[in-house]
């Protein structure tokens, strides 16, 4: 599929995520569909949205938006794991959109985290210089800027060393940048703050 291509499929489904969020009706009926479609992803990312293994991101209470452009990402390519490219590419629009409604109505868990006093203020530190202008200063993200608060550490760590090393390039996104300026020890402390948040 061309850039274009891409762009306009990402644009439609965009448009349907706001109308069905602008109709209490269909929100409803959406969240409903969502709910049922997303038996399959509760191995993982837990039957309520928030995640059974450290090192899948909890989905309950992510942004919609940044929700289905990542299902685009995997469906497309430009972002991979090979159980979540074979699945984006099997859900339809429609399930997507739904999937993605249904996942942001849910409360968000507080995730298990360390109790280690000096990561939690090096890593506080860290956040607001370099995530949270994007983020927000809470880690609850904006639109396609996703929600990192309560989010498993092992998660972050693993997601900031993939955008170190290079191995996740989003166009447009800043990440790669941040965390190729990041030690290990930053990458750390910076995951046990966005956890306790």
């Amino acid at each position: 599929m061309s850039n274009s291509n891409h762009a306009n499929e990402t644009e439609n489904i965009i448009t349907l995520l706001n109308s069905k969020q602008s109709s209490p009706e269909l929100l409803k009926q959406a969240i409903k569909q969502g709910k049922e479609r997303a038996i399959l992803c509760g191995y993982c990312h837990g039957k309520d949205g928030n995640s059974v293994k450290g090192y899948i991101p909890n989905l309950a209470g992510q942004h919609p938006e940044y929700l289905v452009t990542q299902f685009e990402a995997f469906s497309q390519g430009d972002r991979y794991n090979y159980v979540m490219a074979k699945l984006a590419k099997n859900l339809t629009v429609e399930e997507r959109v739904n999937l993605a409604l249904y996942y942001s109505s849910l409360p968000v868990e507080a995730s298990a985290n360390s109790n280690n006093d000096i990561f939690q203020q090096e890593g506080k530190q860290l956040f607001n210089s370099r995530c949270a202008a994007c983020h927000g200063s809470r880690g609850l993200g904006k639109d396609n800027s996703p929600r990192l608060a309560g989010q498993p550490e092992q998660f972050i760590v693993n997601s900031l060393n993939t955008f170190k090393k290079g191995g996740r390039q989003l166009p447009g996104s800043p990440m790669p940048g941040i965390a190729a300026g990041l030690t290990k020890q930053e990458i750390a402390a910076v995951a046990v703050y966005i956890t306790s948040m």
